[in-house]
């Protein structure tokens, strides 16, 4: 009964609206002031319990890598990097270099917003300018943009990790795999749908405008953007061999990003790092705020045996476990048209996870199906978080891209169901290394 008027307070709220957070914080207190067996002091309990964890203090230190990142020029030397090594030879080059762009920065912040946001602001319009229709960059951009969360480090993993207590370790090298057929199927989605418009925008380079060898643009470039590509060396080898937590790992990304701007590529000054501090600050906070209400929302499903409830109803459909794996993701899908992907995790990963046990998954292989499901919802409107950066950006109506996103997310769907059956493709490598 209560989880029914929790979820129709909540919906009701949504519609209402309300701020997501909001909404998530509302139906739960009407729940517990309805609920004579709840007491409203576990409001404070539970919000701060959900943010005192030394895992989560990693998150801000990823946001701060980003950050860093972008302020200090390195996010455009990536771009650089991927123009040189695949936007000059195939039709739709700058689809390719979209999308490899993301996979690179994904191993520096960790964060599906920053990579976004920061790989959006340099090749939409230079998509625009070269001749791509705006809603092919934004429906692109928004979808790459997942795999931000998936090649390591991710900041959904590290949530996801702490809500589970699941190594972090495991989730990040789990998602490697994912990320990389991400990537492998957005692109190749842009080159049927770029073949279908007629797009055949080849960039020309450096090298061919000055006369440089092409090897030596290569060298330049890939030098240019090596600490992007060393810093999730750092941070993965820091954690999967013990040296350092999750947190530390944080650190040694931005104390790497932050070195690296002032001494090598000299363009950071204190002011910029002032900036990038305080653009983290605020992130953080609505991240944390996101964290603590949906901690709350979290525990009244399970004081109310969410699990239990939907796993007699998934029994009543069928008794094979994939085919209630599929339900859920199903549920997940669906439940990202209106929520926010951290906010989803927090309130369903702990309760989903407990019923994954159950069926008998594995933890690792489950977790990272579960987020990269939920990872696909924000590219989904009304709320799909990245499908509104880009459309931001690019100063088109999210209507403009709904036809030409489905492509994509349907393309992403598809490997998370391939995945749902073949879990050594997700703890193969997390075997290699910790069951050692």
């Amino acid at each position: 009964m209560m989880i029914t008027i929790l979820f129709v307070i909540f919906v009701v709220m949504l519609a209402l609206g309300m701020p997501i957070a909001f909404a998530i914080g509302f139906s739960a207190l009407c729940v517990i002031f309805l609920d004579p067996l709840l007491i409203p002091y576990i409001v404070p309990a539970k919000f701060f319990s959900g943010i005192d964890s030394f895992t989560l203090m990693a998150i801000p230190f990823f946001i701060f890598a980003g950050e860093l990142c972008t302020a200090s020029g390195l996010t455009a030397r990536i771009v650089a990097f991927a123009d040189v090594l695949v936007g000059r030879h195939f039709r739709v080059g700058m689809a390719y270099v979209n999308v490899l762009s993301s996979m690179i920065f994904a191993g520096v912040s960790g964060s599906i917003t920053a990579d976004s946001a920061a790989i959006g602001s340099l090749l939409i319009p230079s998509m625009k300018k070269t001749g791509y229709d705006a809603n092919y960059a934004v429906s692109l951009t928004a979808t790459a943009g997942t795999i931000g969360a998936l090649i390591p480090p991710s900041i959904l993993m590290v949530v996801y990790g702490s809500l589970t207590s699941l190594s972090v370790g495991k989730l990040f090298l789990g998602g490697v795999i994912p990320g990389i057929l991400f990537g492998i199927v957005l692109m190749s989605v842009a080159y049927v749908m770029g073949r279908a418009r007629g797009y055949d925008f080849r960039s020309v380079g450096r090298s061919e405008e000055a006369g440089m060898p092409y090897w030596k643009e290569l060298a330049v470039s890939f030098r240019d953007a090596s600490i992007a590509l060393i810093i999730p060396f750092i941070i993965v080898g820091g954690i999967v061999t013990g040296v350092a937590t999750p947190t530390e790992a944080g650190v040694l990304a931005d104390a790497s990003a932050l070195l690296a701007g002032i001494f090598l590529y000299r363009s950071l000054n204190w002011k910029a790092v002032y900036e990038a501090a305080y653009r983290t600050a605020l992130l953080t906070a609505v991240v944390m705020a996101i964290i603590g209400l949906s901690t709350l929302f979290s525990d009244i499903l399970t004081r109310n045996n969410f699990q239990s409830w939907l796993l007699d109803n998934l029994a009543l459909v069928s008794d094979n476990r994939y085919v209630h794996f599929g339900l859920i993701l199903m549920l997940l899908f669906v439940l990202g048209f209106v929520l926010d992907v951290t906010a989803m995790l927090i309130m369903f990963g702990a309760p989903l996870a407990a019923i994954g046990y159950t069926l008998g998954f594995d933890p690792i292989h489950f977790g990272v199906i579960v987020v990269m499901v939920s990872l696909i919802g924000a590219c989904t409107p009304p709320v799909g978080t990245l499908l509104m950066i880009g459309c931001t950006i690019a100063k088109i109506p999210l209507s403009n891209v709904i036809g030409t996103v489905i492509w994509y997310v349907l393309g992403l769907l598809l490997v998370s169901l391939f995945l749902m059956f073949i879990p050594e493709a997700i703890t193969w490598i997390p075997s290699l290394v910790f069951d050692r």
